[in-house]
């Protein structure tokens, strides 16, 4: 049977999910077209491919207004933007967290290539955080970077496969070219890749000089570990924890 003149009545989540997204109209959420809806989407996939590696987390869009609650609105849709000095501003959209401790990912969705910070929780003023990027291409550029260079990596049958210099070498790439970048926020981000890597050349110190130690030639230890002879001097000088 058809019903003509009779509005649905919304139930309380309906309603809540509908002043939701009124409140997001007014807020940032409005300024996502888009372009940058495909740019979070292109973030996301990428940082999915090193979570093992990366200490951030990038949010589905679908997910992108009720990861708004807590920071541009309250539980209820309340708006808790301002113009205050400290306060949350309503450009700003979470895209993201730091994935220990929680804190929200941004982009400026007002600014010029809607650049990327991390702010920080429990410090009573919003604006004590730390920029990541100039923009949302140059960060999205960045962690592709960091998955080539871990994809022809892990493609290469040499011994080390990896090294910290190695990845500092990346860094200073990736941050040359953004007037945002710095190398120990990525280094902070990228801490879980850092710490294998020298646990890994810790294991290489190891073998090499207890090898060595125990009269093995230099051209063995390189057949045998698969290293070229530069390398072995390198880890014979190396400390343990280096």
């Amino acid at each position: 049977m058809w019903f003509f003149g009779r509005k649905k009545k919304l139930s309380q989540e309906d309603e809540r999910e509908s002043e939701l997204k009124l409140t997001n109209e007014q807020n940032g959420i409005k300024l996502l077209n888009g372009d940058i809806k495909e740019k979070l989407l292109q973030l996301k996939s990428e940082v999915q491919k090193i979570e093992d590696f990366i200490n951030i987390r990038i949010f589905a869009l679908d997910d992108l207004e009720n990861k708004q609650i807590g920071y541009s609105i309250d539980s209820d849709g309340n708006s808790l933007a301002s113009d205050g000095q400290g306060s949350w501003k309503s450009e700003w959209i979470v895209i993201g967290n730091e994935a220990v401790c929680g804190d929200p990912i941004i982009i400026d969705a007002r600014k010029f290539g809607a650049p990327v910070s991390l702010l920080t929780h429990g410090m009573g003023d919003w604006t004590d955080g730390i920029n990541l990027s100039e923009s949302l291409d140059k960060f999205t550029n960045a962690i592709k970077s960091i998955n080539n260079f871990i994809y022809k990596k892990t493609e290469q049958n040499i011994v080390p496969r990896i090294t910290c210099r190695e990845l500092d070498n990346l860094i200073e790439n990736i941050i040359k070219d953004d007037k945002y970048g710095n190398s120990d926020n990525w280094k902070s981000m990228l801490n879980q890749i850092y710490e294998s890597t020298k646990e890994y050349e810790d294991n290489i110190t190891k073998k090499v000089k207890k090898m060595y130690d125990d009269g093995v030639k230099i051209k063995e230890i390189s057949d045998e570990l698969n290293m070229n002879s530069k390398d072995i001097y390198k880890y014979l000088r190396r400390k343990i924890g280096g």
